[in-house]
């Protein structure tokens, strides 16, 4: 993989999608085994597998492989956006945030996330364009 762009998504898809899992199964431990919960942590499950085929997909060189990979980015940008403006919900109620961190904290480490994903995305959509073609 010679285009560099292309090579640090790919890093970073891994990173963020081995991390996503295990930082929601942190910050939801005290919810894991109640059924009622199970979507509120899970999709991000779904969401790293998602960015985990893909970089696979782009490392054996599989047709149309960037493309998955700015999808999965792009999914991944969309669902980090609105968990993180649905974070400041828990300001609004006074609820706090459900896990067992702080709401603050919480909103934070999301916006981070956000930022991550957002370069991400814009790496995998440079290493698309012709001028970067190999």
């Amino acid at each position: 993989m010679e285009n560099k762009s292309l090579k640090a998504s790919v890093t970073m898809t891994i990173l963020i999608g081995i991390l996503l899992p295990v930082a929601e199964t942190l910050r939801r431990s005290n919810q894991l085994l109640d059924p009622a919960r199970f979507f509120n942590w899970f999709d991000d499950y779904l969401l790293g597998g998602i960015l985990l085929v893909t970089a696979y997909g782009v490392k054996r060189g599989k047709p149309n492989a960037v493309s998955f990979l700015i999808a999965a980015w792009g999914i991944g940008v969309g669902a980090l956006f609105l968990s993180f403006l649905g974070q400041f919900e828990y300001y609004r109620t006074a609820t706090g945030d459900p896990g067992i961190f702080s709401t603050t904290l919480v909103a934070i480490v999301k916006g981070l996330i956000l930022g991550y994903m957002l370069i991400g995305l814009h790496l995998s959509i440079r290493s698309n364009s012709p001028a970067n073609a190999v």
